[in-house]
């Protein structure tokens, strides 16, 4: 018997089967890679224009430089942990810093902040371009004997020049301190100083010792033997004490008159801008004579709502309620009553009994 070695195991009709399905296998593959190749020809690769592709990337990069932190220059000496952080130095680094300004030392190069701070030399290359340490000048004691005649040791006559002799105020710093002293008044106390933006207490210590105040003593030895009546005395005569200027004494004026005149000295404690030490050295030159003078006092039983807002410390509002109160309840038998009326200013009651009668 012949043995068939071609799929033996599958009859005739099989063996065909098997055929035609190898057969159109073959054909669809045929047909696959005929179409592919026709739909590559009508649909071909899009090419991007350079022009765009170029926008496009740098507008990427400029998105990429945004997200950057940007360093700003600045002064080793006056270093805070916020800034450090942002720097990209680690709080020991930082750490290492504040220590060493604490012991009152300042950085007098870029590298000795780096040994100090202990930063790396791929930070410091970084950071090198942006640190700012003013370069102050050695004197030698000869020099320097010269430096204090020349100066002047008066803070209120000091010009910016003079200032900068300090070591760590600059122009900028100068220029604040003389306008924050044209401004006040000058210059009464060293708390004072400290209040100029951007002054660091030690440095305020340093101007202090270099220059003092000598217009604040002679203006204590200079008071007169008898003081001014303070009602009748002009805005020019205010400005005798140290620490009013023109605006200030203008606008002392004004509220005195809006007043009728002091009639007790805290009054002057509303003058807006005036410094608490400044008032203190005010009244070792004026005084109120005959406070109830020119006070036109307004009967609290008989007085309309218009009528009571006369008076500088009562508001309409504040009025009508006084009003409405003794409507309520009868006349006032004593001031002390108006301490019961609604949203009175306890604090004012004082002011407000001197313009009021019963």
């Amino acid at each position: 018997m012949k043995i068939n070695t071609f799929f033996p195991y599958f009859n005739l009709s099989q063996r065909r089967g098997l055929l035609w399905l190898l057969l159109m296998v073959f054909v669809l593959q045929i047909i696959i890679i005929f179409f592919d190749q026709i739909f590559k020809e009508n649909h071909p690769i899009t090419v991007v224009n350079p022009n765009l592709q170029k926008q496009f990337d740098s507008l990427q990069k400029l998105a990429i430089e945004r997200k950057k932190i940007k360093i700003y220059p600045f002064n080793p000496n006056y270093l805070t942990d916020y800034k450090g952080y942002f720097l990209g130095m680690s709080t020991v680094q930082i750490d290492k810093v504040l220590a060493f300004r604490k012991t009152g030392k300042y950085f007098q190069t870029k590298k000795q902040f780096q040994q100090v701070s202990g930063i790396s030399d791929s930070l410091f290359v970084i950071l090198e371009p942006y640190i700012k340490i003013p370069v102050f000048k050695n004197y030698n004691s000869s020099n320097l004997n010269f430096i204090k005649k020349a100066l002047t040791t008066d803070i209120n006559k000091a010009t910016e020049n003079d200032l900068q002799s300090v070591n760590g105020i600059g122009k900028v710093l100068s220029a604040r301190i003389v306008k924050y002293r044209n401004v006040i008044g000058g210059f009464t106390d060293q708390s004072q100083l400290l209040k100029v933006y951007g002054l660091e207490p030690e440095v305020a210590q340093k101007v202090w010792k270099a220059f003092g105040i000598q217009s604040k003593n002679k203006a204590v030895e200079k008071l007169p033997s008898q003081k001014m009546p303070v009602n009748t005395a002009k805005a020019i005569d205010f400005q005798k004490v140290n620490g009013i200027g023109e605006k200030l004494s203008v606008r002392i004026e004004k509220y005195r008159d809006k007043l009728g005149g002091f009639t007790i000295p805290e009054q002057l404690n509303e003058v807006y801008g005036l410094k608490p030490e400044v008032i203190k050295l005010f009244w070792k030159y004026f005084k109120i004579k005959n406070p109830n003078q020119n006070i036109i006092k307004i009967d609290l039983n008989e007085a309309n709502i218009k009528e009571l807002a006369q008076n500088p410390y009562i508001s309409y509002q504040l009025a009508k309620k006084i009003v409405s109160y003794r409507t309520l309840h009868g006349a006032f038998t004593n001031f002390d009553d108006l301490l019961k009326v609604t949203d009175f200013p306890q604090k004012k009651y004082k002011q407000i009994c001197l313009y009021l009668k019963l």
